[in-house]
C-alpha cells in the first residue's frame, strides 16, 4: 500500500507525492498524559476523514532528499483529490476512483498509476479504515496531536505512513510517508477550508496532445 512513486516517477517529483504528511513531531520531554486509548485515537482519525465532504488548503512539503515543493491540495470525498504544485510549478497529481494521474509539466506526459498501490488509496476509500491484517496500525497522542501510524514490512507497497490530527477539532494537519530507502516526504496543510464547493475541472485527467510541438 505504501509504494514508494519515487521508483515510478522522476525523483524530483515524486519526492513531491511521497510526502504527504511528516514523521512525528518532536514532543516536548513533559509530555500530558493522552486521554484516548489507541483504539479510540484510530477511530477518531477515521471518523474524522469520513466526515469531509470538501477541502481545499496550501500545502508545503519537505522531503528527506531536500527537495522542497508548495502547492493547492483540493480533495471532495471519496476519490476526488487534486494536489497542484506551485512551486516548483512542475507537477499535478490527479486521483479517480481507480488511477493516480501524475501530470509532468516539464516533460509533458502523464503517467497512470494504480490507485491501490500508493498511500492515498487509505484517504480516497469510500469507507475509511486505518486498520488491515496487511499491514499494522499503531497511534499514539501527546499534547494535543495524535499520530496514526501504518506500516507494511514488504511487497511491492512497502513502507510507512504517519497521519497527524489535532485532537481538539480532529483536523488532518499533514502527513509523512517513508519508503524503502528511508526518504521521508512530509505535507503540511495550510489555511484549510471545508465545506467550499469545488468545480468538476479541478478533477479532470490531464492530457497533452502528441501530435503538438507545443
Amino acid at each position: 500500500m505504501y509504494l514508494s512513486l519515487m521508483t515510478r516517477c522522476k525523483p524530483l517529483y515524486l519526492a513531491s507525492l511521497l510526502l504527504l504528511f511528516f514523521a512525528v513531531v518532536v514532543m516536548p520531554m513533559v509530555a500530558q498524559a493522552s486521554s484516548y486509548s489507541e483504539t479510540q485515537l484510530i477511530q477518531r482519525a477515521e471518523q474524522s476523514i469520513s466526515k469531509i465532504k470538501t477541502l481545499s488548503a496550501n500545502f508545503l512539503q519537505i522531503s528527506s532528499d531536500g527537495s522542497v515543493g508548495e502547492g493547492v491540495l483540493y480533495f471532495r470525498r471519496p476519490t476526488q483529490l487534486r494536489l497542484e504544485y506551485k512551486k516548483p510549478e512542475t507537477l499535478t497529481l490527479v486521483t479517480s476512483r481507480v488511477w493516480l494521474y501524475v501530470d509532468d509539466k516539464v516533460a509533458k506526459s502523464v503517467q497512470a498509476i494504480p490507485l491501490g498501490q500508493t498511500p492515498l488509496s487509505l484517504l480516497l476509500s469510500e469507507e475509511i479504515s486505518f486498520r488491515s491484517e496487511d499491514f499494522k496500525t499503531s497511534a499514539v497522542e501527546q499534547d494535543g496531536i495524535a499520530v496514526i501510524t501504518m506500516v507494511k514490512q514488504d511487497g511491492d507497497a512497502a513502507g510507512q505512513l504517519d497521519l497527524e490530527f489535532d485532537t481538539d477539532s480532529w483536523q488532518l494537519r499533514r502527513w509523512v510517508i517513508t519508503d524503502l530507502l528511508g526518504v521521508e516526504t512530509i505535507v503540511t496543510l495550510q489555511n484549510p477550508i471545508y465545506g467550499r464547493v469545488l468545480a468538476n475541472r479541478l478533477f479532470g485527467v490531464p492530457s497533452y496532445d502528441q501530435n503538438s510541438d507545443n
